[in-house]
């Protein structure tokens, strides 16, 4: 729905932003509409009564504890882009231009990355639940190494042929001389930012929801944050554009850090049940 209607509303009807909004608006609702008559149509496997929504522990917990680490996540990150935006525009707008283009294009690393290690998360609840770690080790192995060479892949493709790409999205010769440094700085860790999507992935499957949670904070706050700010001071401008760089590495070591007490508190239990 947006792909169709931005255009329509922005570009035919000249709506500008209120017609970006009013695209998203409505493919939210298409998209909720199709799932309310998905669950009417099912009736044998899905019910809408406010009698069968009671709150139950045993399904509201695993819910809660795979959402969570998103949710903050996703308010910290908002976070985060407002301190960054701010402290870009006391140097100039063009910098933040700049930035926000080569956001967008290094979305093309992160959101693939995320979506693989989102699909694959069933598959890793399903085997650690089913006690099945050679499956469970398996999965993640071969993630690992399609989300990484995928992730290089095309942060090689980006940093090759980064002028064309930031030029397909602004004509300005002082956003693009800046954009290239800022796409340099938001390509280079895709393959970090992957394996830390992976172990995050991991910790929520494996429903360790406080290593999980943690691993989000780290990220998008916890981390982020102090380096920015400490960037800033000793690089100025250059400094925050490779603040996201300088962060998912030190995220991923910290999640991988996480994985590994994780995976020692699993033994630790099966010696224990063994026992």
């Amino acid at each position: 729905m947006n792909i169709i209607l931005d255009p329509l509303f922005i570009l035919v009807f000249r709506w500008g932003v209120t017609g970006a909004a009013l695209a998203t608006g409505l493919g939210n609702c298409t998209s909720a509409g199709i799932l309310i008559w998905y669950i009417f149509r099912n009736r044998e496997l899905y019910s809408a009564k406010p009698e069968d929504a009671k709150p139950r522990r045993d399904v509201l917990f695993p819910v809660i504890s795979l959402g969570l680490p998103m949710a903050f996540s996703t308010i910290l990150m908002s976070l985060s882009h407002m301190i960054s935006n701010n402290l870009l525009v006391s140097y100039d707008t063009i910098a933040l231009a700049a930035q926000g283009v080569a956001g967008k294009i290094s979305m093309l690393i992160s959101m693939i990355a995320m979506g693989i290690c989102m699909g694959v998360q069933p598959a890793v609840s399903y085997n650690y639940a089913a006690e099945n770690r050679n499956r469970m080790r398996e999965i993640i192995r071969k993630t690992g190494i399609t989300v990484v060479s995928i992730a290089l892949a095309l942060s090689i493709f980006c940093f090759i042929f980064r002028e064309p790409l930031l030029a397909a999205f602004i004509d300005d010769a002082a956003v693009i001389a800046i954009g290239n440094v800022a796409l340099l700085a938001s390509t280079m860790a895709g393959p970090f930012f992957s394996m830390y999507q992976l172990c995050t992935t991991y910790l929520q499957a494996t429903g360790k929801a406080g290593f999980a949670t943690l691993a989000s904070l780290l990220s998008k706050g916890i981390i982020y944050i102090p380096v920015l700010f400490l960037l800033n001071v000793a690089f100025q401008m250059y400094g925050i554009l490779f603040t996201g760089a300088v962060t998912d590495t030190l995220s991923l070591i910290a999640a991988a850090g996480l994985v590994l007490l994780a995976r020692r508190q699993d033994a630790k239990m099966n010696n224990l049940q063994n026992d």
